[in-house]
């Protein structure tokens, strides 16, 4: 059934200002290894080693916990390599002001044009057949949902061969995205890339509408605007873990439709996508200004070092732990923050080549903190880098503990602690106490949780 503009858009009362991210509980994106409980400690340990309200460096900010935190008490300099992670770090140090109604009505203008000639035009086709097999399955027929969903996205889809019902849908989707109307691919993005895959169809028609709404917004409301659409987009994912990782695998290895899969389907991809973003972007809005002037900047942490930009008083750095890359988490919100069209990366699995299931971007960041033969040097001009600024370094770091068989880190804490003090005077290893990180997605691919899992290395 389709969702009416009134339904879409609905209309929320004011909310009381929060004095702090953390003091709500509510975190933008779900993001592994997350600072979120922590913050009072990271906190502590700043303090420890630079003077109140002096400048603070948080290099790979992520979702912009610690930047946020930081921010009631000092400037704050948010810096990460990801887009996704500079507009949602921009939309909690900077704070705007948006009248609900204005917005509402541009995005209703934004979803009319979407039906008449845009993206949920092109995608009818799909929507309707999603929605019918999502009525199958709920009526115990799960067949057809599993195979759209393992038909791949319309971008790369070999679907439209078959002569399937899928196929068929999937030929007149593609005729109409075709047409002249739709010739900039941005305004069907999210669809083409990730529409049955990580959202639904229509879900993913109603991200690029909004996001075609946030774009043509003001430049000073542009940040905000698109923070609370990749925040809903972290919201409505359809995946195990709420992560851009892997899509649903809707069959077991023997083949056979899992039981579960109209339950996961239809928990997420039901979802009112409009809904959730004012409701997202009214947390945004509602969030209390800092009194300080804070940045959020795009930027590889070794360039920004040697930027003529910083002039922080101490750095905090909270560098990935594990082989598993972070953009492969979060791809799906870099994308929808860069508004490109990229390339797909390829597999190649049993002699054949193909798209990767996971529509990974080909261009996709690979972090030298992941990749073990990397990683000593990474540390090497990290450290070399912050201390040549003759100021302190605040590092986090999991680590491993073997004899619980914990997730694999890239280095251990006494090979960290060894490269730090080649460059600082001092280097004090903190624990932070009873503490464990979010886990892989897949139960069996999860290790047993190491419950002293962070730690501070404190360098002066």
């Amino acid at each position: 059934m389709e969702m009416s503009p009134s339904k879409a858009l609905p209309d929320h009362g004011p909310e009381k200002k929060d004095d702090g991210l953390a003091s709500s509980g509510w975190r933008p994106i779900h993001y592994l290894g997350s600072k979120l409980r922590v913050l009072r400690t990271v906190q502590e340990a700043i303090d420890s080693v630079s003077s109140s309200g002096s400048a603070a460096c948080d290099l790979f900010a992520g979702s912009g916990t610690v930047s946020a935190w930081l921010a009631q008490s000092r400037p704050v300099t948010s810096v990460d390599i990801q887009e996704y992670s500079r507009v949602i770090c921009g939309a909690l140090l900077n704070p705007v002001e948006l009248p609900i109604p204005m917005v509402r009505e541009n995005l209703s203008k934004a979803l009319d044009i979407s039906k008449a000639s845009g993206g949920l035009r092109s995608a009818m086709p799909m929507i309707e057949l999603e929605e019918k097999l999502l009525r199958r399955a709920a009526d115990g027929d799960p067949e057809g949902l599993a195979s759209l969903i393992e038909a791949g996205p319309i971008l790369t889809s070999c679907a439209d061969r078959s002569g399937s019902e899928i196929g068929r849908a999937l030929l007149e989707c593609r005729r109409r995205l075709d047409e002249p109307i739709n010739k900039d691919p941005r305004s069907t993005m999210a669809l083409r890339h990730f529409g049955g895959v990580y959202f639904s169809y229509r879900q993913a028609a109603e991200l690029d509408a909004i996001l075609d709404a946030a774009n043509h917004a003001p430049l000073e409301q542009r940040v905000v605007l698109v923070a609370a659409a990749l925040a809903t987009a972290s919201e409505i994912v359809n995946t195990v873990g709420k992560q851009f990782a892997q899509p649903l695998r809707p069959r077991d290895k023997h083949g056979q439709v899992k039981k579960s899969l109209y339950s996961q389907s239809a928990r997420d991809r039901y979802k009112s996508t409009f809904e959730i973003y004012l409701l997202n972007l009214e947390k945004f809005l509602n969030l209390k200004a800092s009194k300080f002037d804070n940045r959020a900047i795009r930027s590889d942490y070794s360039d920004f070092l040697s930027s003529p930009e910083f002039h922080e008083s101490v750095v905090y750095a909270d560098p990935p732990y594990t082989r598993d890359h972070y953009s492969r988490f979060y791809h799906v919100l870099e994308t929808l923050a860069l508004r490109d069209d990229p390339k797909i990366s390829t597999n190649t699995a049993h002699g054949k080549t193909g798209p990767s299931r996971g529509v990974y971007r080909m261009d996709r960041h690979q972090s030298p903190f992941c990749i073990r033969s990397q990683a000593p040097l990474a540390f090497e001009k990290l450290f070399s880098k912050v201390a040549e600024r003759r100021v302190p370094l605040v590092l986090s770091y999991s680590p491993y503990a073997s004899e619980k068989n914990a997730h694999p880190r890239v280095m251990t804490i006494d090979q960290i602690r060894s490269i730090a003090t080649s460059f600082f005077a001092s280097v004090d290893v903190e624990s932070v106490g009873e503490f464990s990180h979010s886990r892989l997605n897949r139960t069996d691919l999860n290790k047993e949780v190491s419950f002293d899992a962070e730690y501070l290395f404190v360098c002066r």
